[in-house]
């Protein structure tokens, strides 16, 4: 569908589940536009996000980690951010509350690359555990996960990101509004939007 089909198609969704936004957003980019980032670029980036999530669980793992994501080949995909991270002697609650938060990030970020079959709408947090038992054992090569990642269409991709992008704005507008009933995690769907639009290349840079 062009783009402003999918804006109304979407706007219509957002309506059956007694969302309304009161700006009129404009469409997405039209799908022939859209280059997404390689799978084995995006698999990699899920690599170094579960790393981090396992060095914020365990300061002493942290140095072992570094060197395994090294000797992977996979060090060089962390950003500026998560190699200070990785590297900080002591992390904050924020930086640890950061890094946990961005579990929804690698949940939509395996939805993109068909290693979950279903992203359910953002109102449960993520099963962490669950999550995590379908990527690789901790410590094993994750050669396999990464050569065997393949991106869902353009299409599936912009229609989450046009959701993404349409519950964020009226994410924004119940907090302006003091409005209770947004029934939405305006933490997940900030996760979600953060990585959606980072494959999709409207985020340079991953930090």
């Amino acid at each position: 569908m062009s783009a402003i089909e999918r804006k109304q198609h979407i706007e219509n969704l957002l309506k059956e589940l007694d969302v309304f936004l009161h700006d009129d957003l404009p469409p997405l980019e039209e799908d022939s536009n859209v280059t997404l980032r390689a799978p084995q670029e995006i698999a990699r980036r899920i690599i170094i996000l579960t790393y981090l999530n396992c060095a914020a669980e365990d300061d002493v793992l942290r140095k072992q980690i570094v060197q395994f994501l090294q000797a992977e080949g996979v060090w060089d995909a962390a950003s500026q951010e998560e190699k200070m991270l990785f590297t900080k002697p002591i992390l904050t609650d924020e930086d640890v509350a950061k890094i946990y938060w961005r579990s929804e990030a690698i949940w939509l970020l395996m939805w993109t690359i068909n290693k979950v079959d279903t992203l359910d709408l953002p109102i449960e947090e993520v099963n962490i555990p669950a999550m995590f038992s379908l990527l690789p054992a901790f410590m094993t090569s994750a050669n396999n996960f990464i050569d065997s990642a393949a991106t869902k269409s353009v299409s599936e991709i912009i229609d989450q990101s046009d959701l993404t992008f349409r519950l964020n704005w009226a994410a924004r507008e119940a907090h302006l509004n003091g409005s209770q009933d947004f029934k939405f995690n305006r933490g997940i769907l900030y996760e979600r939007y953060h990585a959606i639009n980072w494959v999709t290349r409207m985020k340079n840079e991953w930090d």
